[in-house]
C-alpha cells in the first residue's frame, strides 16, 4: 500500500480517522494524503476539482485560507511535523462524494481511512452518504472509524464471511495487516433463521475456506443471532476484537439493499473500525 487517503472535513470523526491512519501509514511505509473537498456554488473548478483561479471570487479565496488554517491546526494537533512520514495536503472543490471518488481513481489510492458517526434513527438514514457511496463504488479497501483506533487494536480481527463471495482482495489486505500487526483472525459465520447450517457443517466449510486461502493463525467460529449484522457486532465484542473485516457489494437498487445492508449497518452502528473491500473489486 503505497498511497493512503484520509478525506477530512475537520470534524472530530475526521480527525480520529487521521490519527488512526498515522500508525497504519508508518507500518506500511506509505504516503499519507489528506484531502479536503470545499463545497462552493458557482463554476469555480474543472471536473477534476482543481480551482479555476479566473473564476475564483473573494469569498472562495477566503474559504481557501480558512481551509489552510484548519489543515495547519490539524497538522499541529497530530504533531505531523515531528513524525517521519511522507505527508501531503490537497484541496479540491466540488461535490465531496464525487471528488473523493475521482481522486481515488486518478491518484491510484491503495487504501482509504474514513471517519464516520455512529448513527441511529433519522441520522442512520442520512448517514454519510459519502462513506456509503465510497464503500460500493471504489475498488480499494476502505477503513471506516468513528473513534481513534490504536495500532494494537489490529491484533484481533473478526473476518466475517458467508464463504460464497469472491473475497480475494479483502483476504490479501487482512493478511497484510496480520503480517505487520501480528494479528489473530477470527473467521466467522453467522447462523440466522433464514440462513442456517448445523455448526459442524459451518466449521467444516470455514476451515476449508481458510485452507483454500492459506489463512494462518486463525480460529473458525459459528455464532447464532436473529440478524447477521448484530451477530457480527456481538461476536466482536465477545472476543474484544479491534477490527471487523467484511466484503461489500457494488450493486445498486434492490440487490444493493439486500447484499449491502449488512455492511452499511455495521459501518453505521459499530463502535469498532470496519474494513471493507468491494466483492468484485479488480
Amino acid at each position: 500500500m503505497e498511497r493512503i487517503l484520509v478525506a477530512t472535513d475537520f470534524s472530530r470523526e475526521a480527525e480520529n480517522a487521521l490519527q488512526t491512519a498515522l500508525p497504519i501509514a508508518r507500518a506500511f511505509n506509505s504516503k499519507l494524503i489528506v484531502l479536503h473537498i470545499l463545497e462552493v456554488s458557482g463554476n469555480v473548478s474543472g471536473p477534476d476539482g482543481l480551482i479555476d483561479s479566473s473564476n475564483a471570487s473573494s469569498y472562495l479565496r477566503e474559504e481557501l485560507e480558512r481551509v489552510k488554517e484548519s489543515m495547519a491546526r490539524s497538522r499541529k494537533l497530530h504533531d505531523i511535523d515531528n513524525i517521519p512520514i511522507d505527508y501531503v495536503e490537497i484541496i479540491r472543490v466540488g461535490s465531496p462524494s464525487k471528488q473523493i471518488e475521482n481522486f481515488i481513481a486518478s491518484e491510484n489510492i491503495d487504501f482509504v481511512v474514513m471517519g464516520t458517526k455512529s448513527a441511529w434513527g433519522l441520522n442512520d438514514i442520512l448517514l454519510g452518504t459519502t462513506t456509503d457511496k465510497l464503500l460500493r463504488r471504489v475498488n480499494c479497501p476502505v477503513l471506516s472509524v468513528n473513534k481513534v483506533v490504536p495500532a494494537e487494536a489490529f491484533k484481533k480481527v473478526v473476518f466475517h464471511t458467508n464463504t460464497l463471495r469472491k473475497e480475494t482482495k479483502l483476504i490479501q489486505v487482512i493478511k497484510t495487516f496480520q503480517r505487520l500487526f501480528e494479528s489473530k483472525i477470527y473467521l466467522l459465520r453467522i447462523n440466522t433463521p433464514l440462513n442456517f447450517l448445523p455448526d459442524k457443517e459451518s466449521i467444516r466449510i470455514l476451515n476449508e475456506y481458510a485452507r483454500d486461502n492459506d489463512l494462518a493463525n486463525y480460529e473458525a467460529y459459528v455464532y447464532s443471532h436473529n440478524l447477521e449484522e448484530d451477530g457480527i457486532r456481538d461476536f466482536a465484542e465477545l472476543k474484544d476484537a479491534g477490527l471487523i473485516a467484511i466484503s461489500t457489494s457494488a450493486h445498486t437498487g434492490l440487490r444493493k439493499i439486500i447484499q449491502g445492508s449488512v455492511t452499511k449497518e455495521l459501518v453505521s452502528h459499530s463502535s469498532r473500525p470496519v474494513l471493507t473491500v468491494k466483492i468484485d473489486a479488480k
